[in-house]
């Protein structure tokens, strides 16, 4: 059965792209190396694959020299300047109400993991896991959404709250700082679990702890389909020459056989598709811009404006000046 590929908010490498720079740590070059955009806040909205997000938080913390740094962003990030929190803390009165509005409003910034509560008589769970399993062992992701899931729950419960009473279940407990007094299981690589009293569910909040201030997910709105998701993970890749389908594949976070298999399931192809969306693209420069046509051949990858050209007119049946003066005089 096909399935969307798994994509997040570019906006989630936020936190750890501030702590990098606070730390005097540079992430240029391993936004670079793998394709992500370097001006984060102009493209906070746009959705990239997961397996991208995983790696770059992985890999942040061998650039800090912090082994802990995954569970040292997320207990510290500003809990009410995200989105599902304070939208839900405008509806919630109780801690239950609080965690199950979160797993509603969560999903409008992630296609790749799935938050969840499961009450089960005296323990509840409140978890997170993933809808595809990535290669490598998330330590850093897992201690991150420890650090995150942990300080809401504490903030919730409120006087309620014992972590004698929590456990966690992690893929790597090693990412856990030692001093930290938390019940820890090793868990695995589907995501995280914490387990809690239940009767914390019915304990109403102390909303005075959590500063809100409610706005709306981005305009960038979850793709719906499989090709959807494929064309929002490349996208912003278009303009690379060495765009190959082995890593367009990669950039979708997946092998290049299983992602051509799935897209053969719909019809389709990881090279019709880049070619589909590089057509497109010149296609809105040359009728909308006054650009020559050899900046738009490197807008879409093509160093060579004759090879480019070649290219348009089997896409289009037109040359890039035969497209331009059809679609100038029909506007």
């Amino acid at each position: 059965m096909t399935t969307n590929l798994p994509l997040i908010r570019l906006s989630a490498i936020n936190p750890f792209l501030l702590e990098l720079h606070r730390r005097g740590a540079d992430a240029r070059a391993l936004l670079r190396e793998l394709g992500l955009p370097s001006d984060i806040p102009a493209s906070h909205e746009l959705f990239v694959a997961a397996a991208l997000v995983y790696e770059f938080v992985e890999r942040s913390a061998d650039i800090a020299g912090d082994p802990c740094l995954g569970f040292s962003v997320g207990s510290s990030l500003d809990l009410h300047s995200w989105d599902p929190i304070a939208l839900s803390l405008e509806e919630a009165d109780t801690v239950g109400q609080l965690l199950t509005l979160f797993t509603v409003y969560a999903v409008e910034h992630s296609s790749a993991t799935k938050f969840y509560l499961r009450a089960e008589g005296e323990r509840s769970t409140f978890g997170l896991e993933r809808v595809k399993k990535p290669e490598n062992r998330p330590g850093q992701n897992d201690a991150f959404y420890m650090g995150f899931m942990s300080r809401l729950l504490k903030r919730a419960a409120h006087d309620h709250w014992s972590s004698a009473e929590v456990l966690y279940r992690v893929a790597d407990p090693a990412c856990i700082p030692a001093t930290e007094n938390y019940r820890l299981a090793k868990g695995d690589k589907n995501g995280i679990q914490i387990s809690f009293p239940s009767q914390w569910l019915f304990a109403s909040i102390e909303k005075s702890s959590f500063a809100a201030a409610a706005t709306r997910a981005g305009s960038e709105s979850m793709p719906a389909s499989l090709i959807e998701s494929v064309h929002t993970a490349i996208q912003p890749h278009l303009h690379d020459a060495d765009l190959t389908v082995e890593k367009a594949a990669r950039i979708c976070g997946y092998k290049r056989r299983r992602l051509a298999r799935e897209l053969r399931g719909e019809g389709t192809t990881i090279s019709k598709e880049i070619a589909k969306l590089r057509a497109t693209k010149a296609g809105e420069e040359l009728s909308t811009t006054r650009r020559r046509v050899a900046e738009i051949a490197q807008s879409v990858g093509f160093t060579d404006p004759t090879v480019f050209s070649r290219a348009f007119k089997n896409w289009t049946g037109h040359s890039p000046q035969q497209y331009r003066r059809s679609h100038r005089s029909s506007n």
